[in-house]
């Protein structure tokens, strides 16, 4: 079982590292601007809820910033990953 999830692993990392520069790219630009997002969302939660007493408002607007952290750091791998397939040089 074990054996298997480390073969799993490492065969998804060397498939990682086979993809084009570009594609690389897009992944770390949008892990960045993920981790941003993420980063900014959790600083506001907690802004809110010790600093500016509790606004429902920014409650919403926080949670939609970490939610939206997920979404473009999945836009950025799988749409990187279709770009890969699609236009890869064989």
């Amino acid at each position: 079982m074990y054996f298997n999830l480390t073969k799993n692993i490492e065969k998804i990392r060397s498939e990682f590292n086979n993809l084009g520069k570009p594609n690389k790219i897009i992944i770390k630009a949008g892990s960045i601007i993920s981790f941003i997002l993420l980063i900014l969302g959790a600083l506001l939660i907690v802004c809110n809820h010790f600093f500016l007493n509790k606004d429902l408002f920014y409650e919403l607007v926080a949670r939609t910033l970490v939610k939206n952290s997920f979404t473009i750091l999945a836009e950025a791998v799988i749409g990187s990953l279709v770009l890969d397939y699609l236009f890869k040089k064989n």
